[in-house]
């Protein structure tokens, strides 16, 4: 069979297209997404599958797919059950990416993308939310745009992470064009209500500074960074924001009447979740199951009942696997993430191992508070990020044209 000569061009950018999309229409990530596969299909690359298992994250992520499909024969919720299925089998784009002929151009494509979708949300949201276009916000909540307010702040944070490198090597944009962008999403990151990307702000931030700068640089960026925070508190949404978040943790009862607060409901899906691990340690209550397991403790008054929120994960990407697919599961997947983790770092100064790595960073912390690993754009932005050719250098970051 003769496969279609499918142009360089096209194949990275509908690589890249879906991290384009993500912040801005859910059916064009879809589309993009599905277009990937079929011109991936036509192009014959697939047919350098031997290439997979060069890298040290192909094995786990295989069993990870196959044990949450495996899953399915001891599940009694197959609706929610064939979603999570889904969502780990947006592990493929990972498989595809290893065996495409990556050359450095398409890496600063693909990044250039990433953030072009943000910065058009930003514009988009700041317009609509000024009632200057006819378009709604996402569930209405302020300065989100087209897309969910947490995956909006995560992604932001991750350009910042992604322009402490560009800032330092001026491969990709300017200084002053990194600069102008960063406000742009900054103002975001402070008006919208993403708490959770606004922590890792704080936390990831000032640890990626240590790692790409010494000396006085250390100091004043991370002045900086201090600075940003101490602003955020300042601004009247943001501080009544925390100090709500603050107010549920300490004053949370788990047995108390009021469980509709954001951290109450999480506390408990957490510690539904880690029962039911507890439960079902060796292989978990079944993919999909989460729901009708903490239905059952709330049925039996282990829990409270939570009647305007539907409890399909445990807000936690490692309690929620561990759940379901017990020690094999969160086995599989702790192994793909570690493995993963470490394929970025050994060559972490390279670009498109700096921005998997960043990525990478805020999925393992942000999933400490958020199920991204059974998200619809968090799955398949692991998966092309693992595709990435972390495992060889393309060659040394040279200064933006």
């Amino acid at each position: 069979m003769n496969w279609i000569k499918i142009p360089d061009g096209l194949m990275f950018s509908l690589y890249a297209l879906p991290l384009l999309f993500f912040p801005l229409s859910t059916a064009g990530a879809g589309i993009s997404s599905a277009l990937l596969l079929l011109v991936y299909v036509l192009s014959g690359y697939w047919r350098d599958w031997r290439k997979i298992f060069k890298r040290s994250w192909s094995f786990p992520l295989l069993l990870l797919i196959g044990w949450t499909i495996l899953g399915l024969s001891w599940s009694t919720n197959m609706f929610f059950g064939m979603k999570v299925v889904e969502a780990t089998g947006y592990g493929v784009f990972a498989f595809l990416g290893a065996t495409l002929p990556w050359q450095e151009k398409w890496i600063k494509i693909l990044i250039r993308m990433f953030i072009a979708g943000l910065v058009i949300n930003a514009v988009l949201a700041f317009l609509m939310t000024w009632h200057v276009l006819p378009w709604h916000n996402v569930n209405n909540l302020p300065y989100t745009g087209f897309g969910g307010h947490i995956f909006i702040s995560l992604a932001i944070v991750h350009v910042f992470l992604w322009m402490l490198w560009d800032f330092k090597f001026s491969w990709n944009f300017k200084p002053w064009l990194n600069i102008l962008i960063a406000i742009i999403l900054f103002a975001q990151l402070i008006l919208a209500q993403g708490r959770s990307g606004q922590v890792l702000f704080i936390l990831l931030i000032p640890a990626a500074i240590w790692i790409l700068y010494e000396g006085r640089w250390q100091y004043w960026l991370s002045l900086g960074v201090l600075a940003c925070a101490m602003g955020m508190l300042f601004i009247p949404s943001v501080y009544a924001m925390f100090s709500l978040g603050v107010h549920q943790l300490i004053h949370f009862n788990i047995h108390a009447a009021d469980t509709n607060s954001s951290w109450g409901l999480r506390i408990i899906a957490m510690v539904g979740g880690v029962w039911m691990f507890f439960a079902h340690p060796l292989f978990g209550v079944g993919t999909g199951d989460f729901l009708p397991g903490i239905t059952a403790m709330q049925n039996a008054h282990l829990l409270p009942k939570t009647p305007l929120f539907i409890m399909n994960t445990a807000a936690n990407s490692y309690i929620s696997e561990a759940a379901v697919l017990g020690i094999i599961g969160i086995g599989a997947f702790l192994w793909f993430l570690w493995s993963l983790a470490k394929e970025a770092w050994q060559d972490r100064l390279m670009p498109q191992n700096w921005f998997a790595l960043m990525y990478i960073a805020i999925y393992i912390v942000g999933g400490m508070y958020n199920s991204l690993n059974w998200g619809y754009a968090d799955s398949i932005t692991i998966a092309l990020m693992a595709g990435l050719p972390l495992h060889q250098r393309l060659s040394s970051p040279k200064k933006a044209c």
